[in-house]
């Protein structure tokens, strides 16, 4: 099965050129890597073009959500990979997900907090902030009580979909809650789902984005929450 690697970014110049190649060296040649740069203000775009990959832009910021739903429409692979920008997921662990297509699953998420053989963890603090492991494993419980799951990483964002099975999700969200969207949408179409444990790494250059707005955690919270009940409540 072909593959189509997507990574939205968003000002990540130091990161991803080092992660397009270590991705070229675990893929075949005809399969795609496809950066969606979400209107980055620094060089991530130039960055991204001095390596095999192919490049769309955004104009201006819309959200990794929006970024996500760009790449969707423009992959060409059997299997859909997203991965973050920064660094922080391993390209040597993407068999890991496809494994699990293989096995027959839908849909493979990486999971960051699944216990492994060794029993281990597979991050530090500086990887995975405190505050940031306590939200997702709130968000998570709560999705897993009002769904009848047992998710362990609800906010993962390296994993592996089969492209027929994505496509029918119809995404709607612009930002992060798209991570909860597509969780509760596979849920509500029966999409077989499996968990492998992956490792999270610290980024090298930069910061993340994502809570970079005052009140950011909050604001990020309620719009996940705002996701949670609307998929409880209308998506059937």
């Amino acid at each position: 099965m072909n593959k189509s690697i997507l990574i939205p970014v968003f000002n990540e110049q130091g990161n991803i050129g080092s992660l397009i190649t270590k991705i070229n060296k675990k893929i075949d040649t005809d399969d795609e890597i496809i950066i969606i740069d979400d209107g980055s203000t620094d060089k991530t775009h130039q960055e991204a073009g001095e390596h095999k990959c192919k490049v769309l832009k955004h104009d201006k910021n819309l959200g990794k959500g929006a970024a996500m739903r760009t790449g969707i429409k423009n992959a060409k692979g059997q299997l859909i990979i997203f991965m973050g920008g920064d660094g922080q997921d391993d390209p040597e662990e993407i068999d890991l997900l496809i494994n699990g297509v293989i096995e027959g699953y839908d849909y493979v998420i990486g999971s960051r907090f699944v216990k492994d053989s060794n029993l281990k963890d597979r991050y530090s603090n500086k990887a995975i902030l405190p505050i940031n492991k306590i939200g997702n494993k709130s968000l998570t419980f709560l999705i897993n009580i009002l769904f009848g799951q047992s998710i362990t990483d609800s906010q993962s964002e390296f994993k592996c979909f089969k492209a027929d099975k994505l496509k029918e999700l119809n995404l709607e969200s612009n930002r992060y809650e798209i991570e909860t969207e597509l969780l509760i949408k596979s849920f509500r179409n029966k999409l077989k789902i499996k968990e492998v444990p992956v490792h999270r790494y610290e980024r090298i250059h930069g910061k993340s984005n994502l809570f970079d707005v005052p009140f950011g955690r909050f604001i990020f919270g309620l719009k996940v929450l705002k996701t949670i009940i609307k998929g409880y409540l209308f998506w059937k």
